[in-house]
């Protein structure tokens, strides 16, 4: 059984999302910043199929947490740590704390995270509090292709609409529901994370 530690609560919102996307997570403390990828990507229903990156204010900053691949090399001055070898505990130290985690670097699906408390609590998993908003789907173009499939799966007679609903594995009769989110699905893939 794993060691039962405390963990951290975080407001993570997907920035200019309309309408507004968010979750409100717990991680255990003694995550990296791969793990807590992990669990932002659970959170949030995307696959592990892109780039990610977490800094302070996003592509602008020198130093970023990411996975290390060949083709890190942004130039000189600038420093990736290793996601998998450094904690998440160090860098969010207070309540507050602010950073960006981008993911899917084409895309470009930019997330603010707060730490809002630590917790006390036996933490092994991540786990969802709450939130609201649909994720958009994966690959679907940033969020302006996001906003564009909603215009079109809600007009009957779009050109798109139908490969919208079949790409989105509706069923006949079946709506996509932008504002809607089960914290139950999302605990549901949480879970499926090792502590």
């Amino acid at each position: 059984m794993p060691k039962k530690m405390a963990g951290i609560q975080f407001y993570i919102e997907l920035v200019n999302s309309e309408p507004i996307v968010w979750r409100r997570i717990l991680v255990p403390d003694y995550y990296t910043f791969y793990q807590f990828h992990m669990a932002i990507l659970g959170a949030f229903g995307w696959y592990n199929c892109h780039l990610f990156r977490f800094s302070e204010n996003g592509f602008e900053d020198k130093v970023s947490y990411e996975e290390l691949t060949y083709d890190n090399d942004l130039g000189e001055g600038y420093v990736i740590k290793d996601a998998k070898s450094n904690k998440i505990k160090p860098v969010f130290n207070k309540d507050g704390k602010a950073f960006t985690y981008i993911y899917d670097f084409g895309d470009h699906w930019q997330h603010a995270i707060t730490r809002e408390s630590a917790i006390t609590d036996d933490i092994i998993r991540p786990f969802c509090l709450e939130g609201s908003g649909a994720w958009p789907p994966e690959d679907c173009g940033g969020m302006g292709g996001y906003a564009e499939m909603l215009q079109s799966i809600n007009m009957p007679g779009h050109p798109e609409r139908e490969s919208y609903i079949e790409w989105l594995g509706l069923q006949p009769g079946e709506t996509w529901n932008p504002y809607f989110c089960s914290t139950r699905e999302v605990n549901k893939r949480l879970c499926l994370l090792e502590g």
